[in-house]
């Protein structure tokens, strides 16, 4: 199958526009209408429905879309691993995390440290919810993921170093009431609107927190997002108080407060690096050294 002709069906499933793509990969409109007839005859099914006035995926190129992405990159490691033993000067590492604000404001600040150590290793990011992350790292598609320690309990191939410590918080509009609270509860929550994650991204504990709200609170509306950035688009367009672990959020905005939740019993969240303990990289070692020193709790 031919790989360039995968790259350019990933450009046009997000573009949808088969001229905006052929500006994007500098090449001809005919070329790229010629490159997916090719893939849909070598894969014997229809990737795309195409009008004059509108491109859209079909149900088995949407499919194709989420699930190729991560095999090419897959592909791309293979190939600079075998590259690594041809030069014996090269590594790499897969990284899976789960583009939470806290990671995206740490890791420029790692990358760019490891790579001046370590100019001849390279890292590479995928993003997966909690529950993907954890299956990535146990196939070996990733090297190093960075979950919250309840996803990776008994787990005996698996290392887990803690890094930081959070709790759950209700990220709050700063125009309710609620926001001028110095901490809540889950009573407090009675007549709100609640914004929770659908469960396929929930890490244990989350899950069984949200439970637990749903059963406390059943007069609430809710509201249900696959991402924390959807969460907080909701929470800053007044829609609603969003329920996670304070340290995927960042500091308290202009349009909303991070306000502590309080419930009977409730333990630190312990968020960390976790790694395969046969995996021998030579570059996991140096990179987890790196994580530890750049990779803390705010202030």
């Amino acid at each position: 199958m031919n790989i360039e002709y995968l790259k350019l069906f990933i450009n046009l499933s997000e573009t949808l526009s088969f001229s905006q793509t052929a500006k994007n990969l500098h090449l001809t409109q005919p070329a790229v209408t010629h490159a997916i007839n090719k893939l849909e005859q070598e894969l014997g099914f229809k990737l795309f429905n195409r009008t004059k006035r509108k491109v859209s995926l079909t149900r088995a190129g949407q499919f194709l879309c989420n699930n190729i992405p991560s095999l090419l990159l897959k592909l791309d490691l293979v190939i600079g691993g075998a590259r690594a033993v041809e030069e014996k000067d090269f590594s790499s590492l897969l990284i899976g995390y789960t583009n939470t604000y806290y990671e995206i404001r740490r890791f420029p600040i790692v990358i760019k440290e490891f790579n001046k150590l370590y100019p001849n290793s390279r890292l590479y990011l995928e993003n997966f919810d909690h529950n993907i992350l954890k299956q990535h790292l146990v196939s070996q598609q990733c090297d190093v993921i960075f979950p919250m320690q309840d996803s990776i309990i008994d787990s005996e191939d698996i290392q887990f170093i803690p890094l930081i410590t959070g709790q759950f918080a209700c990220i709050t509009p700063a125009n309710n009431p609620l926001a001028q609270h110095k901490a809540l509860s889950i009573a407090d929550l009675q007549h709100e609107t609640i914004i929770l994650f659908n469960a396929n991204i929930c890490p244990p504990r989350q899950f069984k927190l949200q439970q637990r709200i749903k059963k406390a609170c059943p007069d609430a509306n809710y509201l249900y997002t696959d991402s924390v950035s959807l969460s907080h688009t909701l929470v800053q367009g007044g829609l609603g108080i969003a329920i996670m672990v304070n340290l995927a959020s960042v500091k308290d905005s202009s349009e909303f407060k991070v306000v502590p939740l309080n419930y009977p019993h409730q333990a630190p969240y312990v968020y960390g690096i976790a790694f395969l303990k046969n995996n021998h990289n030579p570059a996991l070692k140096p990179f987890i050294n790196c994580v530890k020193k750049y990779f803390v709790a705010e202030p």
